[in-house]
C-alpha cells in the first residue's frame, strides 16, 4: 500500500495551540516574591488579579503572608466547580490532593490498598497499562475482565480500576455499568483522565462505592509533558499524599486553574471534533480501514466485528494497534500536521 498509517499506538497528547499562550501568560504573571514566605498575601492577590475572574482567594498565614502550603485548596475548589457539569459528585469527596497528573494518585491508591491487605485488583481487558504495571510492581495480582463476556454477578467483590472515558478505545462507559459494579459491592477507583476530551456527558461518581477518583489535564488540554492539572479525590484520607501540600508544583496549579476556567473542559473537543473526523476520513479513503472516531477527540478505534472485511495487507497495518479484541489509534501526529498546514 502506498500510504502508511502514521497513528501512534500509545496515547501521546496533542499540545493544543490554544493552551500554549495560557501557560506562558500564567508563568510570566507570577511574581518571584510569591515564593517568599514574607510576602503579604494582599500583594500576591494584586499581582495575579488579572489572571482569574473572580479573583482567586489567596490563603494567608496568621501574619497575613502568602500561605503556599494551602494554595491548592481554593484552586481545587474552583477546578471542581469548573467540572461541575461533567462530574458534579466530585465536590462530595471529603479529601482532595494535588498530584502530578493522575498516575501519581493511582500509585498512591494502589499502595494504600496493598498495605491494607488487598492483593488483587480488577481491570477491564485492554485497559490503561499503568494500573496493571504498578499493581504488579507492588506484588498484586491483576484480573483482566472481558466486559462483554463476563457475568459481573459471578465475580467475587473486589477493587476495580476503570478509566472513563475508557483508555481501551476512547469511548464513554455508561454510568449504568459503573453503578452495577458498585451495587454488587465492588469498590471502584475511577480515572477521569479523558474527561473534557469528549462530548458533554455527566460522569456519575456519587455512589459510595466509588471510593476514589483521579483526574488529569493531559488528554483534554494536551499538557502531558508539563504535569499540569492532576488531582486525587478520596472518601478516605490518603496519608501518603498528605505531604503534597508542601511537595507540589505551585505554578502548575495556577496554570491548571487558568486552563479549567478560560478554556474549560470540552471546549477544545467542540473545535477539534471536525478535525478528528477529517483526519479519519482521509485515512479511510487512502487505506480503506474504516476506523471510527472515538468519543475522545484524539483517538480512533475499530471493534472486532469491524475488521471482518479487511484484507491481509490491511490487517498487517493495524496489527500493532490491537487492544483486547479491538484496536485503538492515537491521531496526535495527524493533528500536528494539520496545524502545520499539512494533511
Amino acid at each position: 500500500m502506498a500510504q502508511k498509517l502514521e497513528a501512534m499506538r500509545a496515547v501521546y497528547c496533542y499540545f493544543f495551540p490554544e493552551v500554549r499562550p495560557i501557560l506562558h501568560e500564567v508563568e510570566s504573571a507570577l511574581p518571584d516574591d510569591i515564593f517568599l514566605v514574607t510576602t503579604p498575601a494582599k500583594k500576591v492577590r494584586e499581582s495575579i488579579d488579572s489572571l482569574f475572574d473572580p479573583p482567586l482567594e489567596v490563603p494567608e498565614t496568621i501574619d497575613g503572608n502568602i500561605d503556599l502550603d494551602e494554595i491548592h485548596v481554593p484552586i481545587i475548589e474552583r477546578v471542581v466547580e469548573a467540572y461541575s457539569t461533567l462530574a458534579p459528585g466530585l465536590r462530595d469527596f471529603p479529601y482532595s490532593y494535588p498530584t502530578s497528573g493522575s498516575s501519581e494518585g493511582i500509585f498512591h491508591i494502589l499502595t494504600k490498598l496493598r498495605v491494607s491487605g488487598i492483593d488483587a485488583i480488577y481491570v477491564l481487558k485492554g485497559e490503561y497499562e499503568g494500573y496493571s504495571a504498578q499493581a504488579r510492581n507492588l506484588g498484586m495480582k491483576v484480573n483482566e475482565i472481558d466486559s462483554e463476556e463476563t457475568d459481573l454477578k459471578k465475580l467475587e467483590p473486589g477493587v476495580w480500576f476503570i478509566s472513563n472515558p475508557s483508555a481501551r478505545d476512547g469511548n464513554i462507559i455508561p454510568n449504568e455499568y459503573i453503578r452495577e459494579l458498585c451495587d454488587l459491592e465492588h469498590k471502584v477507583i475511577l480515572d477521569l483522565a479523558y474527561v473534557g476530551a469528549t462530548m458533554p456527558y455527566e460522569f456519575d461518581v456519587s455512589h459510595e462505592n466509588v471510593s476514589a477518583v483521579v483526574m488529569s489535564f493531559s488528554k483534554p488540554y494536551g499538557v502531558f509533558r508539563f504535569r499540569v492539572g492532576g488531582f486525587t479525590f478520596s472518601r478516605e484520607e490518603m496519608p501518603t499524599l498528605y505531604g503534597n501540600k508542601w511537595f507540589k508544583d505551585v505554578p502548575a496549579l495556577f496554570q491548571a486553574l487558568k486552563l479549567a476556567e478560560e478554556i474549560g473542559p470540552g471546549k477544545l473537543y467542540e473545535k477539534y471534533k471536525q478535525v478528528q473526523e477529517a483526519i479519519l476520513g482521509r485515512i479511510n479513503a487512502e487505506l480503506g480501514l474504516g476506523i471510527r472516531p472515538s468519543d475522545s477527540v484524539l483517538l480512533g478505534y475499530l471493534r472486532k466485528d469491524d475488521i471482518a472485511g479487511l484484507n491481509a495487507d490491511q490487517l498487517a497495518i493495524i496489527d500493532t494497534f490491537k487492544r483486547a479484541e479491538g484496536y485503538r489509534f492515537c491521531l496526535t501526529p495527524y493533528f500536528e500536521r494539520v496545524e502545520k498546514g499539512g494533511q
